[in-house]
């Protein structure tokens, strides 16, 4: 089973615990066509997972614009904090793992890109900050999803191997990072992605974590 030797639980935020993927897509798209930098849909499935400092200077030194990284960066993140505020909710089936988080008192830990205020004002959103016994996020760390470094942070903060650690992705890039650490991984495609390949790493995949439960394999 999944569970088995579970010592604690490790939730990306993003697309996990909160439908915020569509207003950070939204967020991007606006912010970039605002300072004029070219960013498609495409664009926005392929940085899925990733800080949003790691995009904004990908794509910035692309195509160099007059508004500066750390601009843009503060733009987007005031504008997705609109949009999660006003239309983010929680995502479906989170109260079933969290009920089985309580049953086996085990230690919950958060691992996101985002950054830290950013993300302590979506957990607010959500109601689950008192839930949360460690959170790492984005700002914290040199390297960004799909490097491990954020996973390994956490299983530290948490006081237990990574091995021990079991998480719950939603994207590539975050799987990646996991699997990296040597994390058992439960992987929740966004809409339209879960028959993607390189979701196969992953050490189980559902379409939702209303299909969670700790009897799978």
């Amino acid at each position: 089973m999944i569970y088995m030797n579970t010592k604690a639980v490790i939730f990306d935020m993003d697309g996990v615990l909160i439908d915020s993927e569509p207003s950070w897509g939204q967020a991007m798209l606006e912010v970039m066509r605002e300072v004029g930098i070219p960013y498609t849909v495409d664009d926005v499935a392929r940085y899925q997972g990733v800080r949003v400092g790691d995009i904004v200077s990908a794509v910035w030194d692309a195509n160099p614009v007059p508004e500066s990284k750390e601009g843009i960066e503060k733009m987007i993140c005031r504008r997705v904090s609109e949009l999660v505020l006003d239309h983010g909710r929680i995502m479906d089936g989170i109260s079933g793992v969290l009920d089985f988080v309580r049953r086996e008192k085990l230690p919950l830990g958060l691992a996101t890109s985002t950054p830290r205020q950013v993300a302590v004002n979506f957990i607010k959103r959500i109601g689950i900050g008192g839930l949360i016994d460690v959170m790492c996020t984005g700002d914290e760390v040199t390297y960004g999803k799909p490097h491990p470094e954020i996973y390994l942070l956490c299983a530290s903060r948490l006081g237990v191997l990574p091995w021990e650690c079991l998480v719950f992705e939603d994207s590539v890039n975050g799987v990646l990072a996991a699997k990296a650490a040597r994390c058992r991984c439960i992987a929740v495609p966004g809409e339209g992605l879960f028959d993607d390949r390189r979701y196969g790493i992953a050490d189980v995949k559902i379409r939702s974590l209303l299909e969670f439960s700790p009897d799978m394999a």
